[in-house]
Protein backbone atom coordinates (compact mmCIF):
# COMPACT_ATOMS: atom_id res chain seq x y z
CA UNK A 1 0.00 0.00 0.00
CA UNK A 2 1.65 3.61 -1.13
CA UNK A 3 2.00 5.77 1.99
CA UNK A 4 3.27 9.49 2.68
CA UNK A 5 5.12 10.64 5.70
CA UNK A 6 5.30 13.88 7.86
CA UNK A 7 6.53 14.97 10.36
CA UNK A 8 4.77 15.43 13.85
CA UNK A 9 5.00 18.07 16.21
CA UNK A 10 8.03 16.50 18.17
CA UNK A 11 10.20 15.72 15.03
CA UNK A 12 9.05 12.49 14.36
CA UNK A 13 7.91 10.81 11.23
CA UNK A 14 4.22 9.88 10.95
CA UNK A 15 2.95 7.40 8.03
CA UNK A 16 -0.31 7.76 6.43
CA UNK A 17 -1.83 5.56 3.58
CA UNK A 18 -2.65 7.33 0.14
CA UNK A 19 -6.83 7.31 0.05
CA UNK A 20 -7.79 4.48 -2.76
CA UNK A 21 -9.29 5.44 -6.04
CA UNK A 22 -12.20 3.34 -4.77
CA UNK A 23 -12.68 5.10 -1.77
CA UNK A 24 -12.12 8.50 -3.23
CA UNK A 25 -14.73 7.11 -6.01
CA UNK A 26 -17.31 5.72 -2.97
CA UNK A 27 -17.09 8.99 -0.91
CA UNK A 28 -17.99 11.19 -4.54
CA UNK A 29 -20.77 9.12 -4.89
CA UNK A 30 -22.16 9.49 -1.62
CA UNK A 31 -21.70 13.43 -2.39
CA UNK A 32 -23.42 13.44 -5.58
CA UNK A 33 -26.38 11.24 -3.71
CA UNK A 34 -26.93 13.58 -1.10
CA UNK A 35 -26.64 16.52 -3.00
CA UNK A 36 -29.22 15.46 -5.78
CA UNK A 37 -31.51 14.25 -2.96
CA UNK A 38 -31.10 17.39 -1.18
CA UNK A 39 -31.93 19.40 -4.69
CA UNK A 40 -34.83 17.00 -4.89
CA UNK A 41 -36.55 17.93 -2.17
CA UNK A 42 -35.71 21.86 -2.83
CA UNK A 43 -37.31 21.98 -5.92
CA UNK A 44 -40.40 19.60 -5.37
CA UNK A 45 -40.71 22.47 -2.28
CA UNK A 46 -40.03 25.50 -4.44
CA UNK A 47 -42.38 24.26 -7.35
CA UNK A 48 -45.34 24.35 -4.97
CA UNK A 49 -44.81 27.09 -3.11
CA UNK A 50 -45.52 29.87 -6.00
CA UNK A 51 -42.58 32.06 -6.17
CA UNK A 52 -42.44 34.26 -8.58
CA UNK A 53 -39.30 35.51 -8.54
CA UNK A 54 -38.51 31.29 -8.81
CA UNK A 55 -34.96 31.75 -10.62
CA UNK A 56 -33.36 33.85 -8.07
CA UNK A 57 -34.86 31.26 -5.69
CA UNK A 58 -33.74 28.34 -7.22
CA UNK A 59 -29.83 30.24 -7.52
CA UNK A 60 -29.63 30.31 -4.29
CA UNK A 61 -31.58 27.42 -2.60
CA UNK A 62 -30.25 24.96 -5.40
CA UNK A 63 -27.34 25.74 -7.74
CA UNK A 64 -24.65 27.66 -5.30
CA UNK A 65 -25.22 24.73 -2.72
CA UNK A 66 -24.40 22.53 -5.78
CA UNK A 67 -21.66 24.13 -6.81
CA UNK A 68 -19.82 25.04 -3.34
CA UNK A 69 -20.49 22.33 -1.49
CA UNK A 70 -17.29 20.90 -1.90
CA UNK A 71 -15.24 23.76 -1.42
CA UNK A 72 -16.83 25.27 1.68
CA UNK A 73 -16.87 21.95 3.38
CA UNK A 74 -13.52 21.31 2.41
CA UNK A 75 -12.47 24.59 3.55
CA UNK A 76 -14.48 24.29 6.79
CA UNK A 77 -13.65 20.65 7.90
CA UNK A 78 -10.53 20.56 7.45
CA UNK A 79 -10.02 18.85 3.87
CA UNK A 80 -13.50 16.70 4.21
CA UNK A 81 -17.22 16.19 2.73
CA UNK A 82 -19.70 14.30 3.88
CA UNK A 83 -18.83 11.52 1.59
CA UNK A 84 -15.16 11.68 2.88
CA UNK A 85 -16.17 11.60 6.37
CA UNK A 86 -17.77 8.70 5.54
CA UNK A 87 -14.73 6.70 4.34
CA UNK A 88 -12.06 8.33 7.13
CA UNK A 89 -10.13 10.09 4.22
CA UNK A 90 -9.50 13.42 3.98
CA UNK A 91 -7.37 16.31 2.00
CA UNK A 92 -4.25 17.70 3.18
CA UNK A 93 -1.36 19.41 1.71
CA UNK A 94 2.12 17.62 1.34
CA UNK A 95 3.46 18.85 4.67
CA UNK A 96 0.55 17.34 5.97
CA UNK A 97 -1.54 20.65 6.47
CA UNK A 98 -5.17 20.83 6.28
CA UNK A 99 -5.75 22.96 3.12
CA UNK A 100 -5.92 26.59 2.56
CA UNK A 101 -8.18 29.40 0.63
CA UNK A 102 -5.83 28.68 -2.34
CA UNK A 103 -5.19 24.91 -2.53
CA UNK A 104 -9.10 24.45 -2.21
CA UNK A 105 -9.56 27.22 -4.71
CA UNK A 106 -7.37 25.37 -7.33
CA UNK A 107 -9.18 22.00 -6.25
CA UNK A 108 -12.19 22.97 -7.32
CA UNK A 109 -11.41 24.75 -10.33
CA UNK A 110 -10.79 21.51 -11.83
CA UNK A 111 -13.94 19.63 -10.71
CA UNK A 112 -17.16 19.65 -12.76
CA UNK A 113 -18.91 22.37 -10.23
CA UNK A 114 -16.41 24.98 -11.75
CA UNK A 115 -17.13 23.55 -15.45
CA UNK A 116 -20.62 23.96 -14.96
CA UNK A 117 -20.26 27.57 -14.71
CA UNK A 118 -18.28 28.11 -17.28
CA UNK A 119 -19.89 26.24 -19.86
CA UNK A 120 -23.62 27.50 -18.60
CA UNK A 121 -23.37 30.56 -20.45
CA UNK A 122 -22.73 28.58 -24.03
CA UNK A 123 -25.58 25.41 -23.31
CA UNK A 124 -28.18 28.53 -22.60
CA UNK A 125 -27.21 28.90 -26.39
CA UNK A 126 -27.19 25.98 -27.64
CA UNK A 127 -30.69 25.37 -25.96
CA UNK A 128 -29.59 22.74 -23.70
CA UNK A 129 -30.86 22.11 -20.38
CA UNK A 130 -28.80 22.44 -16.88
CA UNK A 131 -29.01 18.69 -15.68
CA UNK A 132 -27.69 18.01 -19.23
CA UNK A 133 -25.18 20.43 -18.83
CA UNK A 134 -24.64 18.93 -15.25
CA UNK A 135 -24.62 15.16 -16.15
CA UNK A 136 -21.89 15.67 -19.66
CA UNK A 137 -19.64 17.51 -17.49
CA UNK A 138 -19.90 15.48 -14.44
CA UNK A 139 -19.12 11.95 -16.13
CA UNK A 140 -16.26 13.89 -18.46
CA UNK A 141 -14.78 15.18 -15.34
CA UNK A 142 -15.24 11.94 -13.70
CA UNK A 143 -13.93 9.54 -15.69
CA UNK A 144 -10.81 11.79 -16.59
CA UNK A 145 -9.88 12.37 -13.06
CA UNK A 146 -10.48 8.57 -12.59
CA UNK A 147 -8.20 7.84 -15.43
CA UNK A 148 -5.42 10.10 -13.72
CA UNK A 149 -5.70 9.51 -10.20
CA UNK A 150 -5.71 5.19 -11.31
CA UNK A 151 -2.10 5.84 -12.83
CA UNK A 152 -0.35 8.93 -10.68
CA UNK A 153 1.94 7.71 -7.56
CA UNK A 154 0.01 9.57 -4.94
CA UNK A 155 -3.39 8.68 -6.41
CA UNK A 156 -3.83 12.20 -7.36
CA UNK A 157 -6.37 13.89 -9.78
CA UNK A 158 -5.18 16.78 -11.68
CA UNK A 159 -6.27 18.89 -9.25
CA UNK A 160 -4.54 17.80 -6.46
CA UNK A 161 -1.37 18.06 -8.26
CA UNK A 162 -2.13 21.51 -9.38
CA UNK A 163 -3.33 22.40 -5.74
CA UNK A 164 0.28 20.39 -3.86
CA UNK A 165 -2.65 17.82 -2.06
CA UNK A 166 -3.37 14.62 -1.32
CA UNK A 167 -5.86 12.35 0.03
CA UNK A 168 -5.15 10.48 3.06
CA UNK A 169 -6.78 7.55 5.06
CA UNK A 170 -7.44 10.17 7.90
CA UNK A 171 -5.84 7.39 10.98
CA UNK A 172 -1.83 6.59 10.58
CA UNK A 173 -1.13 3.17 9.14
CA UNK A 174 0.87 2.53 12.14
CA UNK A 175 -2.02 1.73 14.92
CA UNK A 176 -1.06 1.87 18.60
CA UNK A 177 -2.34 2.65 22.25
CA UNK A 178 -1.88 3.84 25.48
CA UNK A 179 -2.21 0.38 26.33
CA UNK A 180 0.53 -0.37 24.35
CA UNK A 181 3.41 1.47 26.33
CA UNK A 182 1.73 0.31 29.42
CA UNK A 183 2.26 -3.06 28.37
CA UNK A 184 6.26 -3.05 28.17
CA UNK A 185 7.71 -4.42 30.98
CA UNK A 186 9.50 -2.61 33.80
CA UNK A 187 12.89 -4.07 35.24
CA UNK A 188 14.12 -4.07 38.48
CA UNK A 189 16.91 -1.90 39.62
CA UNK A 190 17.14 -0.40 36.00
CA UNK A 191 19.34 2.48 35.52
CA UNK A 192 18.33 4.31 32.35
CA UNK A 193 20.89 5.53 30.35
CA UNK A 194 19.40 7.42 28.28
CA UNK A 195 17.91 10.39 30.67
CA UNK A 196 17.10 12.67 28.29
CA UNK A 197 14.28 10.38 26.81
CA UNK A 198 11.43 12.13 29.06
CA UNK A 199 11.51 14.93 26.72
CA UNK A 200 9.52 12.30 24.17
CA UNK A 201 5.45 11.60 24.17
CA UNK A 202 3.86 8.70 24.50
CA UNK A 203 3.08 8.93 20.86
CA UNK A 204 6.93 9.12 20.13
CA UNK A 205 7.80 6.14 22.26
CA UNK A 206 4.68 4.44 20.49
CA UNK A 207 5.86 5.06 17.10
CA UNK A 208 9.61 3.71 18.21
CA UNK A 209 7.60 0.95 19.40
CA UNK A 210 5.68 -0.19 16.41
CA UNK A 211 8.90 0.28 13.81
CA UNK A 212 10.64 -2.33 15.99
CA UNK A 213 7.77 -4.59 15.62
CA UNK A 214 7.12 -3.26 11.80
CA UNK A 215 11.41 -4.56 11.18
CA UNK A 216 11.01 -7.63 13.56
CA UNK A 217 7.92 -8.99 11.39
CA UNK A 218 8.70 -7.02 8.01
CA UNK A 219 12.49 -7.15 7.94
CA UNK A 220 12.96 -5.48 4.40
CA UNK A 221 14.61 -2.37 3.37
CA UNK A 222 12.03 -0.15 3.43
CA UNK A 223 11.28 -1.14 7.22
CA UNK A 224 14.59 -1.01 7.95
CA UNK A 225 15.24 2.63 6.77
CA UNK A 226 12.23 3.84 8.57
CA UNK A 227 13.68 2.39 11.69
CA UNK A 228 17.15 3.78 10.99
CA UNK A 229 16.25 7.66 10.32
CA UNK A 230 13.88 6.65 13.80
CA UNK A 231 17.06 6.35 15.57
CA UNK A 232 19.16 8.86 14.03
CA UNK A 233 16.27 11.84 14.98
CA UNK A 234 15.79 10.67 18.12
CA UNK A 235 19.38 10.41 19.12
CA UNK A 236 19.64 14.06 17.90
CA UNK A 237 16.62 14.83 20.42
CA UNK A 238 17.88 13.64 23.53
CA UNK A 239 21.46 15.78 22.43
CA UNK A 240 24.01 12.57 21.06
CA UNK A 241 26.56 13.75 18.67
CA UNK A 242 26.10 10.61 16.84
CA UNK A 243 23.54 7.44 16.70
CA UNK A 244 25.02 4.21 18.45
CA UNK A 245 26.08 1.59 16.19
CA UNK A 246 23.32 -0.59 16.94
CA UNK A 247 20.30 1.65 16.29
CA UNK A 248 17.86 -1.25 16.94
CA UNK A 249 19.35 -1.98 20.25
CA UNK A 250 19.15 2.00 20.95
CA UNK A 251 15.46 2.14 20.00
CA UNK A 252 14.73 -0.67 22.39
CA UNK A 253 16.82 1.50 25.26
CA UNK A 254 15.08 4.36 24.47
CA UNK A 255 11.54 2.62 24.86
CA UNK A 256 12.66 0.85 28.62
CA UNK A 257 14.02 4.22 29.88
CA UNK A 258 11.10 6.33 28.91
CA UNK A 259 8.47 3.41 30.67
CA UNK A 260 11.30 3.06 33.92
CA UNK A 261 11.48 7.25 33.91
CA UNK A 262 7.84 8.23 33.42
CA UNK A 263 5.75 5.14 34.44
CA UNK A 264 7.84 4.28 38.10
Amino acid sequence: MKSIEFISAQNVKIEYEYATVIQRCTSALIDTAMLALYIAIMFALLSNSGFDQFMLVELFLLKLPWIFYHPVLEYLSHGQTLGKYALGIRVVTYSGERPGFREIFTRWIFKGHFMWISFSFAAMFAGLGDLIVIGIIHIIMGVVGLMYASVAEKSQRMGDVMAGTVVIKDKSSIRYSLKDVLSIKNQDNYTPEFPSVVRFTDEDMLLIKNSIQRVRKYPNPETKKFARELADESAKLIGLSETPNKRLKFLQTLLQDYVVLTRS
